[in-house]
Protein backbone atom coordinates (compact mmCIF):
# COMPACT_ATOMS: atom_id res chain seq x y z
CA UNK A 1 0.00 0.00 0.00
CA UNK A 2 1.19 3.57 -0.62
CA UNK A 3 -0.10 7.13 -0.47
CA UNK A 4 -3.13 7.51 -2.75
CA UNK A 5 -2.99 10.70 -4.85
CA UNK A 6 -6.23 11.98 -6.43
CA UNK A 7 -5.72 12.96 -9.15
CA UNK A 8 -2.36 11.33 -9.64
CA UNK A 9 -1.12 14.26 -11.75
CA UNK A 10 -3.08 17.40 -10.74
CA UNK A 11 -3.12 20.54 -12.86
CA UNK A 12 -2.25 23.42 -10.51
CA UNK A 13 -3.45 26.90 -11.39
CA UNK A 14 -1.47 28.23 -8.44
CA UNK A 15 2.15 27.21 -7.86
CA UNK A 16 1.70 27.55 -4.10
CA UNK A 17 -0.74 24.60 -4.10
CA UNK A 18 1.85 22.50 -5.91
CA UNK A 19 4.52 23.38 -3.33
CA UNK A 20 2.32 22.18 -0.46
CA UNK A 21 1.14 19.12 -2.45
CA UNK A 22 4.70 18.00 -3.15
CA UNK A 23 5.68 18.46 0.50
CA UNK A 24 2.75 16.36 1.70
CA UNK A 25 3.05 13.58 -0.89
CA UNK A 26 6.63 12.90 0.20
CA UNK A 27 5.68 12.70 3.88
CA UNK A 28 2.28 11.02 4.10
CA UNK A 29 2.08 7.39 5.19
CA UNK A 30 0.89 4.29 3.41
CA UNK A 31 -2.90 4.30 3.40
CA UNK A 32 -3.23 8.08 3.63
CA UNK A 33 -5.08 9.87 0.81
CA UNK A 34 -4.24 13.29 -0.66
CA UNK A 35 -6.86 14.98 -2.87
CA UNK A 36 -6.68 18.23 -4.84
CA UNK A 37 -9.54 20.55 -5.86
CA UNK A 38 -12.50 18.85 -4.14
CA UNK A 39 -15.73 20.73 -4.87
CA UNK A 40 -19.16 20.77 -3.22
CA UNK A 41 -22.44 22.51 -3.87
CA UNK A 42 -23.34 23.16 -0.25
CA UNK A 43 -26.91 24.17 0.74
CA UNK A 44 -25.54 26.70 3.24
CA UNK A 45 -22.32 28.01 1.70
CA UNK A 46 -23.00 27.52 -2.00
CA UNK A 47 -20.04 26.56 -4.20
CA UNK A 48 -17.20 25.36 -1.96
CA UNK A 49 -13.77 24.23 -3.14
CA UNK A 50 -11.18 22.53 -0.95
CA UNK A 51 -7.62 23.20 -2.15
CA UNK A 52 -6.12 20.09 -0.50
CA UNK A 53 -7.89 17.37 1.47
CA UNK A 54 -6.07 14.71 3.50
CA UNK A 55 -7.79 11.54 4.69
CA UNK A 56 -5.87 9.73 7.46
CA UNK A 57 -7.59 6.43 8.32
CA UNK A 58 -6.48 6.47 11.97
CA UNK A 59 -7.25 10.09 12.84
CA UNK A 60 -9.66 11.84 10.42
CA UNK A 61 -9.81 14.37 7.60
CA UNK A 62 -7.92 17.63 7.23
CA UNK A 63 -8.96 20.51 4.96
CA UNK A 64 -6.02 22.72 3.92
CA UNK A 65 -6.60 26.18 2.46
CA UNK A 66 -3.53 27.35 0.52
CA UNK A 67 -2.63 30.99 -0.15
CA UNK A 68 0.45 32.03 -2.09
CA UNK A 69 2.26 35.36 -2.19
CA UNK A 70 2.61 37.53 0.90
CA UNK A 71 -0.24 37.09 3.39
CA UNK A 72 -1.00 39.52 6.22
CA UNK A 73 -3.61 39.96 8.93
CA UNK A 74 -3.89 43.57 10.07
CA UNK A 75 -6.72 45.56 11.62
CA UNK A 76 -8.94 42.50 11.41
CA UNK A 77 -8.47 42.03 7.67
CA UNK A 78 -6.67 39.33 5.69
CA UNK A 79 -4.81 40.49 2.57
CA UNK A 80 -2.77 38.70 -0.08
CA UNK A 81 -0.15 40.49 -2.19
CA UNK A 82 1.64 39.14 -5.25
CA UNK A 83 2.73 40.22 -8.72
CA UNK A 84 -0.90 40.88 -9.75
CA UNK A 85 -1.59 43.26 -6.85
CA UNK A 86 -3.13 43.24 -3.39
CA UNK A 87 -6.57 41.87 -2.50
CA UNK A 88 -8.68 41.00 0.51
CA UNK A 89 -8.98 37.28 1.23
CA UNK A 90 -10.89 35.10 3.70
CA UNK A 91 -8.76 31.99 4.31
CA UNK A 92 -10.22 31.00 7.68
CA UNK A 93 -13.79 31.27 6.39
CA UNK A 94 -12.90 29.23 3.30
CA UNK A 95 -11.16 26.53 5.35
CA UNK A 96 -13.96 26.31 7.90
CA UNK A 97 -16.64 26.20 5.18
CA UNK A 98 -14.70 23.39 3.54
CA UNK A 99 -14.89 21.34 6.73
CA UNK A 100 -18.59 22.05 7.16
CA UNK A 101 -19.36 21.17 3.53
CA UNK A 102 -17.36 17.92 3.74
CA UNK A 103 -19.10 16.79 6.94
CA UNK A 104 -22.54 17.90 5.79
CA UNK A 105 -22.20 16.11 2.45
CA UNK A 106 -20.89 12.77 3.75
CA UNK A 107 -23.05 12.53 6.85
CA UNK A 108 -26.23 13.32 4.86
CA UNK A 109 -25.75 10.46 2.39
CA UNK A 110 -28.14 7.54 2.96
CA UNK A 111 -25.36 5.01 2.38
CA UNK A 112 -22.94 6.64 4.84
CA UNK A 113 -23.09 4.54 8.01
CA UNK A 114 -19.79 5.47 9.69
CA UNK A 115 -21.13 8.13 12.04
CA UNK A 116 -19.89 11.69 12.46
CA UNK A 117 -16.68 12.59 10.62
CA UNK A 118 -13.75 13.91 12.62
CA UNK A 119 -12.38 16.74 10.51
CA UNK A 120 -10.33 19.88 11.03
CA UNK A 121 -8.71 22.63 8.99
CA UNK A 122 -5.31 24.19 8.48
CA UNK A 123 -4.00 27.20 6.58
CA UNK A 124 -0.92 26.87 4.37
CA UNK A 125 1.19 29.93 3.45
CA UNK A 126 4.19 28.28 1.76
CA UNK A 127 6.01 31.55 0.93
CA UNK A 128 5.54 33.16 4.35
CA UNK A 129 7.70 32.84 7.45
CA UNK A 130 5.16 32.62 10.26
CA UNK A 131 6.32 33.89 13.65
CA UNK A 132 3.11 33.58 15.65
CA UNK A 133 -0.68 33.58 15.60
CA UNK A 134 -2.35 35.60 12.85
CA UNK A 135 -5.46 36.87 14.59
CA UNK A 136 -7.83 35.25 17.09
CA UNK A 137 -8.95 32.47 14.74
CA UNK A 138 -5.61 31.54 13.18
CA UNK A 139 -3.52 30.17 16.03
CA UNK A 140 0.07 29.34 15.23
CA UNK A 141 -0.61 25.60 15.35
CA UNK A 142 -3.25 26.03 12.61
CA UNK A 143 -0.79 27.51 10.09
CA UNK A 144 1.72 25.77 7.84
CA UNK A 145 4.33 28.38 7.01
CA UNK A 146 7.46 28.10 4.89
CA UNK A 147 9.45 26.64 7.78
CA UNK A 148 6.73 24.06 8.55
CA UNK A 149 6.62 22.37 5.14
CA UNK A 150 9.25 19.69 5.99
CA UNK A 151 6.92 18.53 8.82
CA UNK A 152 3.58 19.30 7.17
CA UNK A 153 2.18 15.76 7.40
CA UNK A 154 3.22 15.35 11.05
CA UNK A 155 1.66 18.72 11.94
CA UNK A 156 -1.56 17.64 10.21
CA UNK A 157 -1.52 14.36 12.15
CA UNK A 158 -1.02 16.18 15.47
CA UNK A 159 -3.79 18.63 14.59
CA UNK A 160 -6.33 15.82 14.09
CA UNK A 161 -5.33 14.23 17.39
CA UNK A 162 -5.81 17.51 19.24
CA UNK A 163 -7.87 17.16 22.47
CA UNK A 164 -10.26 19.81 21.15
CA UNK A 165 -11.73 17.20 18.82
CA UNK A 166 -14.41 15.38 20.79
CA UNK A 167 -15.76 13.49 17.78
CA UNK A 168 -14.68 9.83 17.84
CA UNK A 169 -13.08 8.26 14.81
CA UNK A 170 -15.53 6.98 12.18
CA UNK A 171 -16.04 3.24 11.85
CA UNK A 172 -13.52 1.11 9.95
CA UNK A 173 -13.63 1.55 6.19
CA UNK A 174 -14.65 5.20 6.40
CA UNK A 175 -11.93 6.35 3.98
CA UNK A 176 -13.07 3.94 1.25
CA UNK A 177 -16.71 4.91 1.86
CA UNK A 178 -15.83 8.62 1.71
CA UNK A 179 -13.94 8.17 -1.55
CA UNK A 180 -16.86 6.29 -3.11
CA UNK A 181 -19.11 9.24 -2.26
CA UNK A 182 -16.60 11.94 -3.24
CA UNK A 183 -15.42 10.34 -6.47
CA UNK A 184 -18.39 8.18 -7.42
CA UNK A 185 -18.24 4.42 -7.34
CA UNK A 186 -18.34 2.81 -10.79
CA UNK A 187 -21.90 2.21 -11.91
CA UNK A 188 -23.02 -1.12 -13.21
CA UNK A 189 -24.54 -1.38 -16.67
CA UNK A 190 -27.98 -1.81 -15.10
CA UNK A 191 -27.52 1.28 -12.89
CA UNK A 192 -26.36 3.35 -15.84
CA UNK A 193 -29.37 2.30 -17.90
CA UNK A 194 -31.72 3.14 -15.05
CA UNK A 195 -30.17 6.58 -14.52
CA UNK A 196 -30.12 7.53 -18.19
CA UNK A 197 -33.67 6.29 -18.77
CA UNK A 198 -34.95 8.19 -15.74
CA UNK A 199 -33.30 11.40 -16.91
CA UNK A 200 -34.63 10.92 -20.44
CA UNK A 201 -38.17 10.47 -19.13
CA UNK A 202 -37.74 13.61 -17.06
CA UNK A 203 -36.48 15.55 -20.11
CA UNK A 204 -39.35 14.29 -22.27
CA UNK A 205 -41.86 15.37 -19.64
CA UNK A 206 -40.31 18.84 -19.48
CA UNK A 207 -40.29 19.12 -23.29
CA UNK A 208 -43.96 18.12 -23.45
CA UNK A 209 -44.91 20.95 -21.11
CA UNK A 210 -43.31 23.41 -23.54
CA UNK A 211 -46.04 22.58 -26.03
CA UNK A 212 -48.04 25.15 -24.09
CA UNK A 213 -45.93 27.79 -25.83
CA UNK A 214 -47.33 26.71 -29.18
CA UNK A 215 -50.83 26.94 -27.82
CA UNK A 216 -50.17 30.48 -26.61
CA UNK A 217 -48.95 31.64 -30.05
CA UNK A 218 -51.34 29.51 -32.10
CA UNK A 219 -52.93 32.61 -33.66
CA UNK A 220 -49.56 34.00 -34.77
CA UNK A 221 -48.88 32.78 -38.31
CA UNK A 222 -45.15 33.54 -38.17
CA UNK A 223 -43.02 32.81 -35.13
CA UNK A 224 -39.31 32.68 -34.39
CA UNK A 225 -38.17 30.57 -31.45
CA UNK A 226 -34.60 30.94 -30.21
CA UNK A 227 -32.87 28.95 -27.53
CA UNK A 228 -29.57 27.34 -26.69
CA UNK A 229 -28.84 23.64 -27.04
CA UNK A 230 -31.06 21.31 -25.06
CA UNK A 231 -34.01 23.70 -24.74
CA UNK A 232 -36.30 21.48 -26.82
CA UNK A 233 -36.33 23.41 -30.11
CA UNK A 234 -36.38 20.36 -32.40
CA UNK A 235 -39.08 18.70 -30.30
CA UNK A 236 -41.17 21.86 -30.59
CA UNK A 237 -40.46 22.15 -34.32
CA UNK A 238 -41.78 18.62 -34.93
CA UNK A 239 -44.78 19.30 -32.71
CA UNK A 240 -45.54 22.54 -34.56
CA UNK A 241 -45.39 20.70 -37.90
CA UNK A 242 -47.78 18.06 -36.54
CA UNK A 243 -50.26 20.65 -35.27
CA UNK A 244 -50.31 22.62 -38.50
CA UNK A 245 -50.73 19.42 -40.55
CA UNK A 246 -53.63 18.45 -38.30
CA UNK A 247 -55.20 21.85 -39.04
CA UNK A 248 -55.14 20.99 -42.75
CA UNK A 249 -51.98 22.87 -43.71
CA UNK A 250 -49.59 21.37 -46.25
CA UNK A 251 -46.39 21.55 -44.18
CA UNK A 252 -42.79 21.67 -45.38
CA UNK A 253 -40.36 20.69 -42.57
CA UNK A 254 -36.78 21.62 -43.44
CA UNK A 255 -33.59 21.35 -41.38
CA UNK A 256 -30.02 22.17 -42.26
CA UNK A 257 -28.56 18.85 -41.12
CA UNK A 258 -29.48 15.47 -42.51
CA UNK A 259 -29.39 13.87 -39.07
CA UNK A 260 -32.13 16.12 -37.71
CA UNK A 261 -34.14 15.65 -40.89
CA UNK A 262 -33.88 11.87 -40.48
CA UNK A 263 -34.92 12.12 -36.84
CA UNK A 264 -37.94 14.26 -37.78
CA UNK A 265 -38.86 11.82 -40.54
CA UNK A 266 -38.80 8.90 -38.11
CA UNK A 267 -40.86 10.85 -35.57
CA UNK A 268 -43.54 11.92 -38.05
CA UNK A 269 -43.91 8.77 -40.13
CA UNK A 270 -45.46 7.04 -37.12
CA UNK A 271 -48.19 9.72 -36.89
CA UNK A 272 -51.62 9.39 -38.49
CA UNK A 273 -51.47 10.56 -42.11
CA UNK A 274 -53.58 13.62 -41.26
CA UNK A 275 -50.79 14.83 -38.92
CA UNK A 276 -47.81 14.18 -41.17
CA UNK A 277 -45.93 17.00 -42.94
CA UNK A 278 -46.00 16.88 -46.73
CA UNK A 279 -42.21 17.14 -46.86
CA UNK A 280 -39.51 16.34 -44.30
CA UNK A 281 -35.86 16.73 -45.25
CA UNK A 282 -32.97 19.12 -45.87
CA UNK A 283 -32.84 22.05 -48.26
CA UNK A 284 -30.47 20.06 -50.45
CA UNK A 285 -32.85 17.09 -50.58
CA UNK A 286 -35.66 19.45 -51.57
CA UNK A 287 -33.49 20.65 -54.45
CA UNK A 288 -33.00 17.09 -55.65
CA UNK A 289 -36.75 16.53 -55.41
CA UNK A 290 -37.27 19.55 -57.68
CA UNK A 291 -34.67 18.29 -60.15
CA UNK A 292 -31.84 20.60 -59.02
CA UNK A 293 -28.56 18.90 -58.18
CA UNK A 294 -24.87 19.60 -58.80
CA UNK A 295 -23.09 18.18 -61.80
CA UNK A 296 -19.57 16.76 -61.66
CA UNK A 297 -17.99 20.10 -62.59
CA UNK A 298 -20.08 22.35 -60.33
CA UNK A 299 -18.14 24.76 -58.02
CA UNK A 300 -18.03 24.30 -54.24
CA UNK A 301 -20.50 27.16 -53.73
CA UNK A 302 -23.16 25.51 -55.90
CA UNK A 303 -25.71 25.26 -53.07
CA UNK A 304 -25.40 28.90 -52.05
CA UNK A 305 -24.89 30.47 -55.49
CA UNK A 306 -26.35 28.50 -58.41
CA UNK A 307 -28.80 26.12 -56.74
CA UNK A 308 -31.07 28.69 -55.02
CA UNK A 309 -31.78 30.50 -58.30
CA UNK A 310 -32.54 27.23 -60.09
CA UNK A 311 -34.70 26.05 -57.19
CA UNK A 312 -36.63 29.33 -57.27
CA UNK A 313 -37.46 28.79 -60.93
CA UNK A 314 -38.43 25.18 -60.25
CA UNK A 315 -40.67 26.22 -57.34
CA UNK A 316 -42.55 28.68 -59.50
CA UNK A 317 -43.58 25.86 -61.85
CA UNK A 318 -44.99 23.63 -59.10
CA UNK A 319 -48.60 22.56 -59.39
CA UNK A 320 -50.96 24.02 -56.75
CA UNK A 321 -51.30 20.59 -55.15
CA UNK A 322 -47.53 20.45 -54.65
CA UNK A 323 -47.20 23.85 -53.01
CA UNK A 324 -46.94 24.44 -49.27
CA UNK A 325 -49.10 26.50 -46.94
CA UNK A 326 -46.79 26.24 -43.89
CA UNK A 327 -43.05 26.00 -43.33
CA UNK A 328 -41.21 24.77 -40.23
CA UNK A 329 -37.46 25.47 -40.31
CA UNK A 330 -35.15 23.87 -37.76
CA UNK A 331 -31.48 24.89 -37.39
CA UNK A 332 -32.44 28.13 -39.16
CA UNK A 333 -29.23 29.86 -38.05
CA UNK A 334 -27.34 27.86 -40.72
CA UNK A 335 -29.66 28.70 -43.60
CA UNK A 336 -28.01 30.72 -46.37
CA UNK A 337 -29.70 34.02 -47.09
CA UNK A 338 -30.32 32.91 -50.69
CA UNK A 339 -32.25 29.84 -49.55
CA UNK A 340 -35.26 31.75 -48.24
CA UNK A 341 -36.28 33.06 -51.65
CA UNK A 342 -36.13 29.56 -53.16
CA UNK A 343 -37.97 27.96 -50.25
CA UNK A 344 -40.78 30.51 -49.96
CA UNK A 345 -41.29 30.53 -53.75
CA UNK A 346 -43.05 27.20 -53.19
CA UNK A 347 -45.74 28.82 -50.98
CA UNK A 348 -49.32 28.44 -52.16
CA UNK A 349 -50.04 32.08 -51.30
CA UNK A 350 -48.62 35.07 -49.43
CA UNK A 351 -50.52 34.05 -46.28
CA UNK A 352 -48.31 31.03 -45.57
CA UNK A 353 -47.42 30.09 -41.99
CA UNK A 354 -43.77 30.08 -40.91
CA UNK A 355 -42.01 28.86 -37.76
CA UNK A 356 -38.23 29.23 -37.45
CA UNK A 357 -36.20 27.56 -34.71
CA UNK A 358 -32.63 28.80 -34.22
CA UNK A 359 -29.60 28.95 -31.92
CA UNK A 360 -27.18 31.61 -33.11
CA UNK A 361 -24.54 30.31 -30.66
CA UNK A 362 -24.30 27.19 -32.87
CA UNK A 363 -24.02 29.06 -36.16
CA UNK A 364 -21.61 27.15 -38.38
CA UNK A 365 -21.36 29.92 -40.96
CA UNK A 366 -20.47 33.39 -39.70
CA UNK A 367 -21.60 35.00 -42.97
CA UNK A 368 -25.23 33.78 -42.75
CA UNK A 369 -27.92 35.64 -40.85
CA UNK A 370 -30.30 32.67 -41.10
CA UNK A 371 -33.63 34.52 -41.10
CA UNK A 372 -36.08 35.73 -43.76
CA UNK A 373 -36.91 39.40 -44.16
CA UNK A 374 -40.35 38.98 -42.66
CA UNK A 375 -41.93 40.23 -39.41
CA UNK A 376 -42.07 37.37 -36.91
CA UNK A 377 -43.25 36.97 -33.32
CA UNK A 378 -40.19 36.17 -31.16
CA UNK A 379 -40.11 33.58 -28.37
CA UNK A 380 -37.07 32.72 -26.22
CA UNK A 381 -36.38 29.35 -24.56
CA UNK A 382 -34.00 29.67 -21.59
CA UNK A 383 -34.37 26.34 -19.79
CA UNK A 384 -32.10 23.45 -20.76
CA UNK A 385 -34.18 20.28 -20.58
CA UNK A 386 -31.81 17.73 -22.12
CA UNK A 387 -28.26 18.01 -20.79
CA UNK A 388 -27.16 16.92 -17.34
CA UNK A 389 -26.29 19.80 -15.02
CA UNK A 390 -22.58 18.95 -15.13
CA UNK A 391 -22.56 19.32 -18.93
CA UNK A 392 -24.51 22.59 -18.90
CA UNK A 393 -22.11 24.01 -16.32
CA UNK A 394 -19.20 23.11 -18.61
CA UNK A 395 -20.46 24.84 -21.77
CA UNK A 396 -22.38 27.65 -20.01
CA UNK A 397 -19.44 30.13 -20.21
CA UNK A 398 -19.54 29.80 -24.03
CA UNK A 399 -23.07 31.25 -24.12
CA UNK A 400 -23.98 34.92 -24.33
CA UNK A 401 -27.48 34.39 -22.89
CA UNK A 402 -28.33 32.81 -19.52
CA UNK A 403 -29.73 29.29 -19.38
CA UNK A 404 -31.16 27.31 -16.47
CA UNK A 405 -30.24 23.62 -16.17
CA UNK A 406 -33.43 21.61 -15.62
CA UNK A 407 -32.29 18.17 -16.78
CA UNK A 408 -30.99 16.89 -13.44
CA UNK A 409 -27.66 15.32 -12.47
CA UNK A 410 -25.59 13.18 -14.80
CA UNK A 411 -21.96 12.11 -14.53
CA UNK A 412 -18.88 14.28 -13.93
CA UNK A 413 -17.40 15.69 -17.14
CA UNK A 414 -14.09 14.02 -18.03
CA UNK A 415 -11.09 15.54 -19.77
CA UNK A 416 -8.28 13.55 -21.40
CA UNK A 417 -5.25 15.72 -22.29
CA UNK A 418 -3.24 14.78 -25.38
CA UNK A 419 0.08 15.86 -26.75
CA UNK A 420 -0.16 18.31 -29.69
CA UNK A 421 0.03 16.58 -33.04
CA UNK A 422 1.08 18.06 -36.38
CA UNK A 423 -0.53 15.20 -38.28
CA UNK A 424 -3.31 16.46 -40.57
CA UNK A 425 -5.89 14.28 -38.84
CA UNK A 426 -4.44 14.77 -35.35
CA UNK A 427 -3.82 11.06 -34.85
CA UNK A 428 -2.95 11.44 -31.15
CA UNK A 429 -6.39 12.83 -30.37
CA UNK A 430 -8.21 10.22 -32.47
CA UNK A 431 -6.25 7.38 -30.90
CA UNK A 432 -6.97 8.60 -27.38
CA UNK A 433 -10.64 9.13 -28.21
CA UNK A 434 -10.82 5.53 -29.44
CA UNK A 435 -9.21 4.40 -26.18
CA UNK A 436 -11.86 6.26 -24.20
CA UNK A 437 -14.66 4.69 -26.23
CA UNK A 438 -13.28 1.22 -25.48
CA UNK A 439 -12.86 2.07 -21.81
CA UNK A 440 -16.42 3.37 -21.51
CA UNK A 441 -17.71 0.21 -23.15
CA UNK A 442 -15.42 -2.37 -21.52
CA UNK A 443 -15.14 -0.90 -18.02
CA UNK A 444 -17.62 1.94 -17.67
CA UNK A 445 -20.87 0.03 -18.14
CA UNK A 446 -21.97 1.95 -21.25
CA UNK A 447 -23.38 0.16 -24.29
CA UNK A 448 -22.11 0.98 -27.80
CA UNK A 449 -25.42 2.58 -28.76
CA UNK A 450 -25.03 5.01 -25.85
CA UNK A 451 -21.87 6.53 -27.34
CA UNK A 452 -21.13 9.02 -30.12
CA UNK A 453 -17.56 9.97 -31.03
CA UNK A 454 -17.56 13.46 -32.53
CA UNK A 455 -14.63 15.22 -34.19
CA UNK A 456 -14.25 18.98 -34.52
CA UNK A 457 -12.58 18.98 -37.94
CA UNK A 458 -11.43 15.92 -39.89
CA UNK A 459 -13.76 12.95 -39.91
CA UNK A 460 -12.89 9.83 -37.95
CA UNK A 461 -11.63 6.98 -40.18
CA UNK A 462 -14.60 4.88 -39.10
CA UNK A 463 -16.99 7.60 -40.27
CA UNK A 464 -15.28 7.69 -43.66
CA UNK A 465 -15.99 3.98 -44.04
CA UNK A 466 -19.58 4.12 -42.78
CA UNK A 467 -20.59 7.22 -44.74
CA UNK A 468 -20.09 5.55 -48.13
CA UNK A 469 -23.72 4.40 -47.80
CA UNK A 470 -25.46 7.51 -46.45
CA UNK A 471 -28.78 5.79 -45.78
CA UNK A 472 -27.14 2.99 -43.78
CA UNK A 473 -24.91 5.52 -42.05
CA UNK A 474 -27.79 7.57 -40.65
CA UNK A 475 -29.77 4.44 -39.83
CA UNK A 476 -26.80 3.55 -37.64
CA UNK A 477 -27.60 6.46 -35.36
CA UNK A 478 -30.61 4.50 -34.13
CA UNK A 479 -28.86 1.12 -34.22
CA UNK A 480 -28.94 -1.10 -31.18
CA UNK A 481 -25.33 -2.17 -31.40
CA UNK A 482 -22.92 0.50 -32.68
CA UNK A 483 -20.96 3.55 -31.63
CA UNK A 484 -21.87 6.46 -33.91
CA UNK A 485 -19.09 8.50 -35.55
CA UNK A 486 -19.67 12.02 -36.84
CA UNK A 487 -18.29 15.51 -37.05
CA UNK A 488 -19.78 18.09 -34.69
CA UNK A 489 -21.40 19.95 -37.58
CA UNK A 490 -23.01 16.75 -38.85
CA UNK A 491 -24.38 15.88 -35.40
CA UNK A 492 -25.96 19.24 -34.61
CA UNK A 493 -29.48 18.88 -33.29
CA UNK A 494 -28.85 15.24 -32.33
CA UNK A 495 -27.84 13.61 -29.06
CA UNK A 496 -26.61 10.48 -27.35
CA UNK A 497 -26.20 9.69 -23.65
CA UNK A 498 -22.40 9.80 -24.01
CA UNK A 499 -20.32 12.00 -26.29
CA UNK A 500 -16.56 11.62 -26.67
CA UNK A 501 -15.55 14.95 -28.20
CA UNK A 502 -12.24 14.64 -30.08
CA UNK A 503 -10.82 18.15 -30.54
CA UNK A 504 -8.75 17.55 -33.68
CA UNK A 505 -8.61 21.08 -35.09
CA UNK A 506 -11.03 23.56 -36.64
CA UNK A 507 -11.85 24.60 -40.18
CA UNK A 508 -10.87 28.09 -41.31
CA UNK A 509 -13.64 30.66 -40.99
CA UNK A 510 -15.44 28.67 -38.26
CA UNK A 511 -15.62 29.96 -34.69
CA UNK A 512 -13.94 27.28 -32.50
CA UNK A 513 -16.04 28.31 -29.48
CA UNK A 514 -19.25 27.60 -31.41
CA UNK A 515 -17.91 24.20 -32.45
CA UNK A 516 -16.95 23.25 -28.88
CA UNK A 517 -20.31 24.44 -27.57
CA UNK A 518 -22.19 22.48 -30.23
CA UNK A 519 -20.12 19.36 -29.57
CA UNK A 520 -20.33 19.48 -25.77
CA UNK A 521 -24.08 20.02 -25.83
CA UNK A 522 -24.72 16.82 -27.84
CA UNK A 523 -24.11 14.73 -24.68
CA UNK A 524 -27.11 14.02 -22.47
CA UNK A 525 -25.50 12.28 -19.50
CA UNK A 526 -21.70 12.07 -19.85
CA UNK A 527 -19.26 14.29 -21.74
CA UNK A 528 -15.64 13.26 -22.37
CA UNK A 529 -13.38 15.90 -23.97
CA UNK A 530 -10.16 14.70 -25.62
CA UNK A 531 -7.68 17.27 -26.87
CA UNK A 532 -4.39 19.10 -26.46
CA UNK A 533 -4.34 21.49 -23.53
CA UNK A 534 -2.43 24.04 -25.62
CA UNK A 535 -5.21 24.20 -28.21
CA UNK A 536 -8.06 24.34 -25.71
CA UNK A 537 -6.34 27.04 -23.65
CA UNK A 538 -6.30 29.33 -26.69
CA UNK A 539 -10.10 28.98 -27.04
CA UNK A 540 -11.53 28.59 -23.56
CA UNK A 541 -11.40 31.05 -20.68
CA UNK A 542 -9.17 30.23 -17.68
CA UNK A 543 -12.30 29.52 -15.65
CA UNK A 544 -13.54 27.02 -18.23
CA UNK A 545 -10.15 25.30 -18.35
CA UNK A 546 -10.05 25.00 -14.56
CA UNK A 547 -13.53 23.50 -14.57
CA UNK A 548 -12.63 21.10 -17.38
CA UNK A 549 -9.35 20.04 -15.80
CA UNK A 550 -11.04 19.00 -12.57
CA UNK A 551 -12.18 15.97 -14.56
CA UNK A 552 -8.77 14.98 -15.94
CA UNK A 553 -8.44 11.30 -16.80
CA UNK A 554 -4.78 10.34 -17.16
CA UNK A 555 -4.10 7.61 -19.75
CA UNK A 556 -0.39 8.15 -20.11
Amino acid sequence: MSVLLIPEHPHFEDESEQVVWEALRSQLRDGDVLLHGVRFTDPTHGEVEIDLLILMPDCGAAVIEVKGGHVTFTQGEWRQSDASGSRQIHPVTQARNGVYALKRYLEAQPNWSRGALRAGWLLAFPYLTVTGAMGPEARRDLILGREDLPEAAAITYDRLWSPEFQTPLPADGWVEAALDLLLGAPDSEREILARTEARLRHSDELAATQANLLRIVRNNPRIEITGSAGTGKTWLAIEQARRWAQMGERVCFVSYGRGVAEMARRATEALPSSQQPAYVGTFHQLGYQWGVHPGPAEPNDFWTAEAPARMTEAARTLQPSSRFTAFVIDEAQDFADSWWTALLASAASDSFRLACFRDDEQSVFSDRKGRPDLPMTPLVLDENLRNAKQIVDTFRPLLTSPVTAMGGDGFPVQYVPCEPDDDIGNANVISMADTMVMSLHDHGGWLPEHIALLTTKHRHPEQLLQAEDKVAYWNGLWSDHTVFYSTVSGFKGLERPVVVLAVNGFHDGIDPRSVLYAGMSRARDLLVVVGAREELTMILTPKMMRRLERGIIDHR
